[in-house]
């Protein structure tokens, strides 16, 4: 039996383990189980010993340990060194092997939704972890332009960092006032990277109305409520709403494919996923 988990805390809100079985269902995979630990950053040292020696084969992370668990991996992926960011690990014999496929799912749901990078301006909401995999792909996608909206002008300046490590030519502003829609100007697509809006605080948004435009795309990473009240917010002004089940969805399936091997990915049907998780919500 091969034994995977999700490392975070709190996680009571997660739909990751009722994602991964109903990956394994479709694989036809009956040897695997996952399941959540809430985990505190003290025992995270800890927990990773054991892993180490055989606990678990993978285990994705997430908030708040992206990244404090690389300084107890072997080896870690470039792109999640540059972002300083892992949430996925897989251990091979005693090796422990840090990844980020929250970049391959943001990739993913861009795709899928038509929302072209190369030579765009976007706005992106936040800059803790999961931010970090949005500059990382709007960067590789060549994006003319990324302004950053962060109260904290530090983690700003360190996803300013990981955008310019991977493409210096992007033109990366940073504003630290959520309510001046002035970092909107001018942008094609806006990206709510952070948690405000996530049930059961559904009625919140890190932004106003003036933020939206019909030309805009907006994309919020946040899947429960599956309509925030960012994405409302924007659909009122014509925008064009995504939200973060898609995501979800395949940096799960791309975390099953570095944990078994194989072209996995070619043998899920997402949508059947995403469809699945969105009865769940609802």
């Amino acid at each position: 039996m091969k034994r995977f988990a999700l490392l975070g805390e709190p996680l009571g809100h997660s739909l990751s383990p009722a994602l991964h079985k109903a990956i394994y269902r479709q694989l036809e995979i009956d040897d695997a189980s996952y399941r959540s630990i809430e985990l505190p950053q003290e025992r995270l040292k800890s927990f990773f010993s054991g892993f180490r020696v055989g606990g678990f084969d993978g285990v994705n992370v997430t908030i708040p340990h992206k990244a404090n668990v690389i300084d107890l991996l072997d080896e870690v992926d470039h792109k999640a060194k540059v972002m300083n960011a892992v949430n996925c690990v897989n251990r091979v014999a005693n090796k422990l092997t840090g990844y980020n496929t929250d970049v391959m799912g943001f990739a993913y749901t861009l795709r899928q939704n038509d929302i072209d990078v190369q030579g765009k301006r976007f706005l992106v909401i936040g800059a803790g972890g999961s931010a970090q995999a949005v500059g990382a792909v709007l960067a590789e996608g060549e994006a003319q332009s990324v302004n950053i909206v962060n109260r904290t002008v530090e983690r700003a300046e360190q996803l300013k960092n990981t955008i310019l490590a991977i493409n210096e030519a992007t033109n990366v502003a940073i504003f630290d006032d959520l309510s001046d829609p002035a970092a909107a100007e001018g942008c094609d697509c806006i990206i709510n990277t952070t948690s405000v809006g996530m049930s059961p605080n559904a009625q919140e948004s890190p932004v106003g109305d003036a933020f939206f435009e019909a030309s805009r795309a907006a994309v919020d990473l946040i899947y429960n409520p599956l309509k925030s009240e960012f994405l409302a917010k924007a659909a009122k002004q014509g925008a064009h709403t995504v939200n973060g089940i898609q995501m979800l969805v395949a940096q799960a399936v791309y975390s099953v494919e570095i944990w078994m091997g194989g072209n996995i990915v070619a043998h899920v049907d997402m949508n059947a996923l995403v469809r699945d998780l969105e009865k769940t919500i609802k």
